[in-house]
């Protein structure tokens, strides 16, 4: 057994000494945590309160920090949030986890931030379909969970017959498919690591562009944490389900710097070039009614797109 198994065991004892063993209902698990979650703010107040953070009374007297109340005052904290945890049954397992994606995240983010655009060309590019395997995946998912036969080259993009054949909400199943983890255990598009890694040696920023709800913690961090598992190069991300909108209101729009974009959406795609970007799209079963189009070019391969 791990330390932190450990520590999560010894906490959840403490909690069955407190709640009992019997199985709790959810309102009383809400009641509970927010309970916990009161008391654990009460305790950061204690702790900050055994630092020097009154500075503006002059009046008060000078003393040093109390080491003692920061240490066993972070504890309680700790505590409290794990009893928190154990509510909803999260384990340690979870924890590590989140907590591993979490810093991911953070420092993607200070690198993102630290990587200045300095007036680059730039191309707009999508994840889902364009870079990440969605649909394959998303299919394979939906069979193994759901015993759904959902047909990649079918002209529906989230398989919604599929789904009502089997009395399954397509929005609940979409978000049972995210909550579970399941935007991290995709597969990238074959070429797509490469065609990015190429692009950013020709010397365009690479701005990422998905309609991903990133309102679902699940799906940020997963989002994050995919993108550093793959390897894959890019500049910086943006999350938006208005992208042509987005795109003007960037830093790019007014310097005339976004010479493309790819993505393979009949609708983003529209929207992108009926206000001047030229758009790459990828040849998909639900996208065929904007191949002919004069202002999209669309593409079978990455291979093929970079020649």
């Amino acid at each position: 057994m791990s330390k932190l198994s450990k520590l999560f065991s010894m906490q959840k004892e403490y909690n069955q000494k407190i709640y009992g063993e019997k199985s709790l209902t959810p309102d009383q698990v809400e009641k509970h945590t927010q309970e916990l979650a009161l008391c654990a703010h009460a305790e950061i107040s204690s702790l900050v309160s055994a630092t020097k953070y009154k500075k503006h009374h002059i009046s008060q007297p000078e003393h040093d920090p109390d080491k003692g109340t920061i240490l066993y005052e972070s504890v309680d904290i700790v505590r409290y949030v794990m009893a928190i945890l154990n509510l909803w049954n999260f384990d340690e397992q979870n924890f590590e986890e989140a907590f591993k994606r979490k810093d991911v995240y953070l420092n993607v983010r200070k690198k993102i931030e630290r990587n200045i655009w300095n007036g680059q060309p730039v191309a707009i590019v999508d994840m889902d379909d364009v870079i990440v395997d969605f649909r394959k995946g998303f299919s394979k998912w939906l069979c193994e969970t759901h015993d759904v036969d959902a047909d990649v080259e079918s002209n529906e993009y989230y398989f919604i017959d599929a789904l009502r054949e089997k009395n399954l909400n397509p929005e609940l199943t979409f978000l049972d498919f995210v909550n579970s983890g399941g935007f991290s255990m995709l597969d990238p598009v074959e070429g797509a690591v490469s065609f990015l890694k190429s692009l950013k040696s020709k010397g365009y920023w690479i701005q990422i562009l998905t309609a991903r709800p990133d309102d679902n913690l699940h799906c940020l961090y997963d989002t994050y944490y995919w993108l550093d598992k793959n390897n894959v190069y890019f500049d910086d991300i943006a999350f938006s389900a208005e992208k042509f909108r987005w795109c003007a209101q960037s830093k790019y729009y007014d310097s005339d710097s976004i010479k493309f974009s790819i993505d393979d959406s009949p609708k983003h795609a529209m929207d992108y070039v009926k206000h001047g970007i030229k758009c790459y799209v990828p040849e998909k079963s639900y996208n065929k009614e904007i191949w002919n189009d004069d202002r999209i070019e669309a593409y079978k391969s990455f291979d093929y797109f970079f020649k």
